[in-house]
């Protein structure tokens, strides 16, 4: 317990010295023990013993001098109006004469100069002298301020305006706190408490004080007690302070002297610190496993020292876990890996080691293919593979959603920004998928404004919010999928060329499973399970030998229909095992017969995005001994064209057929 003597120049003023009293034992409660001393009573040779003195006024000093044993500890107090009495004061018309009353007219003066200094210049305040209390100049006032004084108020004036006791003073608590070394948890709490009921003219001081309360109570609850442990030095690698996890650690002495680094870590250890490459296996205290990160300290382009950060590879561990559940929780996550990718083709297998291989990097990628195919389940998983898998994944699909929507979905926008925008804006989804991936879906159907705005993300990797003039850095990795030939919507003035070759950065197609028919019967495996046993040699035929233009969604589809009715749908049963062949004749085939084969092969043979030639549709023709010659064949081409079945394309884009040409095929 710390000794307090507060000296004043007399006892004059009792009621006033006990509440001074009370008011340095309500803020620092059993800290202190408080002895008021008189400097006129006090006797001969007499010297205050104390861990800290508080004098009324400065001019006490001199006399003091032989009478306290530590003149370093000498507070002087200030002292503090009410803030709930400025209000009454500010109240009082301009320019008005304003008589201050206290016990003596030094106070009255110290009074006067604390309101003045508060901001109450709009009158003119006078000092009243209680020892000449009859001069006739004081008759003029009507109005006095008095600090409790009321008792010395003269009859003569019409209102008093009592602020009642001056409180200490906010900067003299906080001087005595220091020089009582009182800093606790306790004792802040308290001069928070007061200092909000006083006014005091130094508003800096007291918002520095309630700022770096705030810092250090972060600094203490944040940073000493972090469970990861901190080591700041010099940079010389001197250690200058560490954490409360680090002291433990390396068990280091709360007020250690500053050692180097090298005498608490292994040499090895140490010196793959130096040079820059922190320890890939980082270091294990205690049986338990840490990663290292250092980071210089610059003061411009100089180093001053470093700071090392040493994390439990638990802890680490446990954040990915928790930040999992959340994109969990939130639905941005990726559910698929390659491992769900059911393929036994060697051109499947081929497009997923590209994938692979694509999935380390952190390039853009454009999936091609028709619908169908699958070409999310390939984009999850190459997420998945990727070193951001634990960060979220965002799907949108582009042509599902209005272009007046979309642009706000994929950018977010401010409070206002347009009606029926949410009062404090949205985040768009590339900041969602900041650090992590975003799967664009049918990017072929976008407007070419979005095109616009696209492109610049994938330039700059920078987005600006609807209604906002700030652009926002992003780390998104981009996916992009379509089942339109997008070089096709180039050349006819659909598609911004710029952009698409910004998202051709690696395309990856994935094949029709017409054009891999060997993954047909064990996906249809999956989607059967128990039930594939019950499928007859026939059914498996017919399902190997049907051209799928649904594709896996098709075949998906199939499979539900099976299990529900035991029965393949009526269309794939009404469909022929076996292709159309004609026996050896120079003789034209029946038409309708000969279209449907020709559609078939178009269909069957064409790639992602290039159609089949004439010449190679012919070849095929032969092959199952269908001649008719190339005038004949051209005939036919131009009549399916016509009928919207097909579209013939010139140089290597090819003959290519139509949805409605699919359909001729699957109801024939």
């Amino acid at each position: 317990m710390k000794k307090v003597a507060v000296i004043y120049k007399n006892s004059d003023n009792q009621e006033v010295i006990k509440y001074l009293k009370n008011n340095l034992e309500k803020i620092f409660e059993n800290y202190i023990i408080v002895e008021n001393h008189y400097l006129d009573e006090l006797p001969s040779n007499f010297k205050i013993h104390a861990d800290a003195y508080i004098i009324t006024d400065e001019t006490m000093l001199y006399p003091l001098k032989e009478r306290i044993t530590n003149y370093n500890n000498i507070v002087t107090m200030y002292r503090s109006i009410k803030k709930q009495k400025l209000y009454e004061i500010s109240n009082i018309p301009s320019n008005t004469n304003v008589l201050i009353i206290n016990d003596t007219y030094e106070t009255s003066v110290q009074t006067l100069c604390s309101l003045y200094e508060l901001g109450m210049g709009h009158i003119n305040l006078v000092p009243f002298d209680p020892s000449d209390a009859d001069n006739p100049q004081y008759k003029d006032f009507k109005i006095c301020i008095t600090p409790n004084e009321v008792h010395l108020v003269p009859e003569y004036i019409q209102k008093t305006i009592n602020i009642g006791y001056r409180e200490i003073s906010f900067e003299t608590l906080m001087r005595l706190m220091i020089r009582l070394e009182l800093d606790f948890e306790l004792t802040n709490r308290n001069l928070v408490r007061h200092i909000k009921s006083i006014a005091e003219p130094n508003i800096y001081i007291y918002n520095n004080y309630l700022n770096n309360f705030v810092k250090n109570y972060v600094f203490d609850s944040v940073i000493n007690d972090s469970p990861t442990a901190l080591i700041i030095t010099n940079e010389k690698y001197h250690i200058l302070f560490s954490n409360n996890k680090a002291k433990e650690m390396f068990n280091l002495k709360s007020k250690s002297a500053v050692i180097p680094l090298s005498n608490i870590m292994e040499s090895d250890k140490f010196a793959e610190i130096q040079e820059e490459t922190m320890p890939k296996d980082g270091i294990i205290f205690n049986g338990i496993q840490y990663f290292i990160e250092k980071k210089p300290i610059m003061l411009i382009d100089e180093i001053m020292g470093y700071h090392i950060i040493l994390q439990n590879e638990k802890d680490i561990r446990d954040i990915e876990i928790n930040a999992k559940k959340m994109l969990e929780k939130k639905g941005l996550v990726a559910k698929y890996n390659f491992s769900d990718i059911i393929h036994v083709s060697r051109k499947m297998k081929e497009c997923i080691n590209t994938a692979k291989t694509v999935a380390l990097t952190d390039h853009t990628v454009l999936i091609t293919g028709e619908s169908g195919t699958g070409k999310e389940l390939m984009a999850q998983s190459i997420h998945n593979y990727s070193d951001r898998k634990n960060m979220s994944f965002v799907a949108i699909n582009c042509a599902a959603i209005p272009e007046s929507l979309l642009e706000s979905e994929l950018f977010g926008y401010e409070s206002g920004s347009f009606t029926g925008a949410k009062r404090n804006g949205k985040l768009g989804l590339f900041e969602q998928a900041n650090g992590g991936s975003i799967f664009l879906d049918e990017i072929g159907d976008i407007s070419p404004n979005l095109q616009s705005r696209l492109l610049r993300v994938l330039q700059e990797r920078q987005i600006m919010r609807i209604g906002s003039n700030r652009m926002i850095s992003i780390d998104t990795r981009i996916l992009a999928a379509t089942n339109k030939d997008l070089l096709s919507e180039v050349e006819k003035g659909n598609f911004r060329r710029d952009l698409f070759y910004r998202l051709n950065v690696i395309s990856i197609c994935i094949e029709p499973l017409r054009n891999r028919r060997e993954d047909i019967l064990p996906l249809i495996s999956s989607f059967l399970g128990a039930k594939y046993n019950h499928l007859n040699d026939s059914n498996k035929n017919l399902l190997y030998t049907y051209s799928w233009p649904g594709n896996i969604r098709e075949l998906e589809n199939t499979a539900i229909h099976y299990n529900t009715l035991s029965t393949l749908p009526k269309y794939l049963l009404n469909t022929p095992i076996t292709p159309l062949t004609i026996n050896n004749t120079d003789k034209p085939a029946d038409s309708v017969c000969i279209e449907m084969e020709i559609l078939k092969i178009i269909m069957e043979n064409s790639q992602c995005f290039h159609g089949i030639g004439r010449l190679q549709i012919n070849n095929y023709l032969k092959s199952l001994q269908i001649k008719i010659g190339d005038a004949n064949l051209r005939n036919i081409l131009q009549n399916l064209q016509e009928r919207d079945l097909i579209t013939i394309g010139k140089g290597r884009n090819g003959t290519k057929i139509t949805k409605l040409g699919i359909q001729k095929i699957k109801y024939f």
